[in-house]
């Protein structure tokens, strides 16, 4: 017989057999459970709106960016892709004038020479549509093609190598990271064998292209490289040719250079610790590759 039997008579049947004392570790896991299923993280939780001022036609307008020490950086891969716990900052990092066209990574944001604002102007402004490339979250169809847009307007105002060469670097990192969600994805695996070669494709060339560029760079610029207007923060010599090493590496490029480069890296006193161990283990797979070749 229950301690509470009987109280049915009364409407209370349900509650005869509930426990007299109850377990704490139990109702702590009860409580943590329903803690997870409470806390639900959105996209939007990161995101902010700021006023931009276009430099090319004086429109004012709002821009979703990353509120600062909102995400939280988990990894880095070996080309200094950046990996975030919630949210791809790489969606929000162009800054886009949906009245003109003018479009710009963040470090490059600033005022603009009468000659460039003619240029963009001409060559963009007077031919640009206003599609939806934004919206309380920004897709990846809508970040790639506002890296485009970014890189387009680079080439047109004639912007340094080192900085087309950034926004390619970026452009790819954004296909992998486009690559990474559509793995995750529950569609036909046709489907998703599809789009898997084609960004994969797409990222091979936009990483060429940064290789490329970074090279140029190299010869024709000084340091600090893929530096914003007025401003000292940008790569150095070692994160250049490291960039040029690496790259060379992932799109089997000038192999052979690219084990002569990452080996100055290796020797440099400018090179970070995590740059010389993996121009170190690239270095060994390239020795061999070119061994087994020659």
């Amino acid at each position: 017989m229950g301690l509470l039997d009987g109280l049915g008579d009364l409407g209370l049947g349900n509650l005869e057999g509930v426990s007299l004392f109850e377990d704490k570790k139990e109702e702590d896991n009860k409580k943590e459970e329903v803690k997870k299923e409470e806390v639900v993280i959105k996209e939007e939780d990161f995101l902010y709106d700021k006023t931009f001022e276009c430099p090319v036609c004086g429109n004012k307008f709002k821009q979703r960016m990353i509120r600062a020490g909102k995400a939280k950086l988990v990894s880095q891969d070996r080309d200094l892709r950046p990996m975030y716990e919630h949210i791809d900052v790489a969606k929000y990092d162009v800054i886009l004038c949906s009245s003109c066209g003018y479009a710009v990574l963040p470090r490059f944001y600033g005022s603009l020479p009468k000659t460039y604002r003619d240029l963009i102007r001409k060559n963009i402004s007077t031919k640009f549509t206003n599609p939806n490339l934004s919206g309380s979250v920004i897709t990846y169809d809508q970040a790639l093609t506002r890296y485009k847009m970014a890189l387009l307007n680079a080439v047109v105002r004639h912007g340094k190598n080192s900085e087309k060469a950034y926004i390619c670097m970026k452009t790819a990192w954004l296909l992998r990271n486009m690559q990474d969600d559509i793995e995750k994805k529950k569609i036909p695996e046709s489907e998703k064998l599809k789009d898997l070669t084609l960004y994969r494709t797409q990222e091979k060339e936009y990483l060429k292209n940064a290789r490329e560029g970074f090279l140029k760079a190299r010869t024709e610029e000084v340091p600090p490289y893929a530096a914003g207007p007025g401003s000292e923060k940008g790569l150095n010599t070692a994160t250049l040719d490291y960039l040029i090493g690496i790259l060379g590496f992932e799109t089997e490029t000038a192999e052979a250079e690219s084990y002569r480069i990452l080996q100055e890296v290796v020797n440099s006193s400018q090179a970070t610790k995590f740059q010389k161990e993996n121009a170190s283990d690239v270095i060994v797979i390239l020795k061999e590759k070119i061994h087994s070749e020659g």
